[in-house]
Order: structure tokens, then sequence, then C-alpha cells
């Protein structure tokens, strides 16, 4: 302790009468450096006491160690600090390749529990390493050889300390049930487009007119005016379709406008509770999520609350006209399915006074019209009765 080399540093006004003093001292000084009120000498810390003792008139500090005594110095001052570090740093690693949560991604039980067993027979277990890509893939080709009657396909992904395993279901095409006797009708009023006909007497044309519940393929095989056969008739209609949608929007919108006030916030959420750190303070807000830290079904998130004010404001006849016949459009895109559109649009009538606009629009689309009809025999009258699905 007495030999290792520090700095001291002497708060001086003419340093040559303090190293002239120091040497008739015989304090070994191996260097020294100046500034423009102190000394800075190196030299043994056994000297240090003797320096304090004859030199009572100077305020003498002890400044640093060096060399070796610094690193061991340094190394001991922050022994917990590094420590910690390094255990943080191992069980961080540790943590992130270890796998806290598997989600089977399908909502047949019976193929979760089954996908699961062959996980953890294969080594895929909850409080486990993760396993390197190679070897994952081994796993998953495995699988799917020893369940090929139920299992597709399958995807194991990693997302944090989740993994993550995409299953599709082997799909077991089961024979439709063959009705004896059914015929296609139309479900609206409409204009005949396309006729893509598998089975049935077709009794309509392309660009002939029917009416909603009349037969378009008829399951009914006649010959010389008596029915010969019957069969359950298939086939896609498509027609045009028509509607009058009638849409009143008022002048005056209300919307919201963003402030330049902003709040951050921490939000901690266990299972589906959400707990809010701190009060907010603004009372109309937008929150903006990002997480921060999630495991299972803990998760520490950020909020950004983005304060806003309620305001409204009178349209323009062209605005409030255009927000009218968008609505009306949105009507009846609700009802269309993806193969099916939007043919024309007019505007019949238009009314406006002080507070509103009143639109009357005729909408033509092209839509599957066919819908069929089951036919059955009643055996105590011999009369056919129907019913219609979808």
């Amino acid at each position: 302790m007495n030999n290792k080399i520090v700095w001291l540093k002497i708060k001086v006004k003419n340093y040559y009468n303090v190293l002239i003093k120091l040497n008739e001292l015989g304090i070994n000084i191996f260097d020294n450096k100046k500034d423009k009120d102190n000394l800075y000498i190196k030299t043994k810390y056994k000297d240090y006491e003797r320096i304090k003792k004859y030199l009572v008139s100077y305020k003498v500090e002890l400044y640093a160690t060096s060399g070796i005594d610094k690193i061991l110095e340094i190394i001991k001052k922050y022994v917990v600090f590094t420590s910690a570090t390094i255990i943080s740093i191992i069980l961080l690693i540790l943590a992130n390749n270890i796998v806290f949560k598997i989600e089977v991604k399908t909502t047949n039980r019976d193929i979760q529990n089954k996908v699961l067993k062959e996980l953890n027979n294969n080594g895929l277990k909850t409080f486990t390493l993760k396993k390197p890509h190679k070897e994952i893939e081994k796993i998953v080709s495995k699988i799917l050889d020893d369940n090929k009657d139920i299992l597709e396909w399958l995807e194991i992904k990693y997302d944090g300390l989740i993994m993550i395993v995409n299953v599709t279901e082997k799909t077991i095409i089961k024979d439709e049930k063959e009705y004896p006797y059914c015929n296609i009708i139309a479900s609206s009023d409409a204009k005949i487009t396309a006729l893509n006909i598998y089975r049935g007497i077709p009794l309509k044309e392309i660009n002939d007119y029917v009416k909603k519940g009349e037969v378009i393929l008829s399951g009914s095989i006649i010959h010389n005016e008596e029915v010969k056969n019957t069969i359950c008739a298939s086939g896609e209609i498509y027609g045009e379709v028509w509607y009058k949608v009638k849409v009143e929007v008022p002048f005056i919108e209300e919307y919201i406008e963003y402030t330049n006030k902003n709040r951050y916030n921490l939000n901690i959420k266990i299972d589906d509770n959400n707990y809010q750190i701190f009060k907010s303070r603004i009372q109309n807000k937008k929150n903006e999520i990002t997480n921060l830290y999630k495991l299972n079904d803990f998760e520490i998130n950020l909020v950004k609350e983005k304060e806003y004010v309620k305001k409204v404001r009178k349209l323009s006849k062209d605005e409030v006209y255009e927000k009218a016949l968008k609505l009306g459009i949105e009507k009846i895109n609700l009802k269309l399915d993806k193969d099916e559109e939007i043919l024309l649009k007019k505007v019949l009538k238009k009314e406006l006074n002080d507070s509103t606009i009143y639109l009357e629009v005729f909408i033509v689309t092209k839509e599957n019209i066919g819908v069929r009809q089951i036919v059955e025999e009643d055996a105590n009258d011999n009369k056919l009765n129907s019913e219609s699905i979808q």
C-alpha cells in the first residue's frame, strides 16, 4: 500500500518553492506538472503523509493513482457495478434465447394438443434454449412426416420470447350432400348478364329479365311435356341489379383537430388488464402505443397521448354533395362480395335546404343472383315443396 504510486495535488502560488521544500524533505518525485493554481506531483503513497505533515500551509490532496494500482482501484471501486453488469448481460443473453411461451395458431383444440405433444417429444418446450434454424427445419419435417393424415403445413418462428407455431390442418374433402331435385332461382329482380351452367336445363338466356324467385335453371328433365327425371341443378348466374338509395347529410360536420400538446405515459398490461402509471391530464386524446417489453401476457408500453379538440365546420355545397354520394355508394358496397361490383351510379334527385342535402341515387350492380332451391316431393299429396338456400 505504502509503495503504490499516486498523484498529489498541491495548491500553490510559487511551485518552485514547493519543489525545493520537497527535495529538502527527500521526497522522491517521479513526475510533475502544473496549471494556474496547482502543482501535481507523482510520488509514493508513503510520502503523502509526510508532505501533509511538513507542508501544513499548503492544501495537499490525493489526486489519483496510476499504473496497476489505478486499474485495481477502478476495478475495486466499480466491482459491484461491473459484476451486476456482467451478470445482467449473461441473464439478458439467456433470457433472449429461452422460450417462455409456445403459441400454436389453430382453432382446432385436438390439433393444438397434438402439435404441442409433438413439439415436446422433439425437445421444443417452454423454459428451454431456442434451437437453431437448421434443427427447427428437421423437427418440422419429422412432425409433418409423422402426421401426414392431419397436418398439411407447419411453420415455427420466434417472436421475442414466444415460439409461434403456424399450423394448416389437412383439408378432408367431404362429399357435398347430393339433393335429388333442385332448381336455381333468382335472388332478386335483375337482367341476366352471364350463365355458367354446370347441371340443369336453362329456362332463361343472357339479357333476359327475371323476377325474384323465378326459376333460371331447372332440375326437371322433361320429354314430351312429361317430367322423366329430376336432378339437382347447379351453376353461377350473374345479373345487373338495380337499387335506389336515399341519403340525407347535414351541412354541419364535426371533426377533430390535434393541438401541439403531447404527453408521455407508461402502461402496464397483464393479461387483458391495463394499468396506467401516471395520471393523464389530457381530457380529449388519442393514444399512440409503442411496446417496450413483452413477456408472455405481461407488457410494458410507452403511450404517447396526443391532445385534440372537437370542432365543427360548415361544408360547401360541393363537399356535402360528394359526402352524400360517397355514403350512398358505401351502403351498396357493403352488400357486395369480392367478385361483385358497381357498374353505374346516377343521381336521380337532389334537394338542398339550409341544414341538409337529400340525394336519391340510382345504382346498378353486377351480382351473383343464382340461389339454389331444394325441391322435395310430399309423400301425402304428391305436391312439390321448395326451400331456398344460398
